[in-house]
């Protein structure tokens, strides 16, 4: 399956430079958002930037978690986030998306494994 993600330019550019590798997802609560947990390996993801550039990527794996802390705690911090290393300013990073906080507690959270392709 192929799929289209829109992503914030500082993330997109670490993936586009092999900077990151874990793309974090929560499925928000409500109707209508887009269920992370039918990402399977070798599907594909089209990431369109907020300046309108794009990479695809083939999802190389999918890790679910209850809790963000539990994801940086197995999967890390240095490919994971784009913001920081720190791993209390990245908890608090992505709490802070629009209602990741509320949709982690309800639904938990996604690695998705990604590598670019050339």
């Amino acid at each position: 399956m192929e799929y289209n993600f829109d992503i914030n330019n500082r993330a997109f550019r670490a993936i586009k430079e092999r900077k990151k590798r874990v793309e974090i997802r929560a499925t928000k609560v409500g109707n209508n958002h887009f269920d992370y947990g039918i990402l399977k390996m070798n599907d594909i993801i089209h990431f369109n930037s907020f300046d309108n550039e794009k990479i695809d990527c083939i999802i190389t794996d999918v890790n679910w978690y209850k809790t963000i802390e539990e994801l940086l705690t197995l999967e890390g911090t240095r490919y994971t986030l784009s913001s920081t290393n720190d791993f209390n300013e990245g908890v608090k990073s992505i709490n802070s998306l629009n209602g990741y906080e509320e949709a982690i507690k309800t639904n938990g959270v996604y690695a998705i494994h990604i590598r670019p392709i050339n």
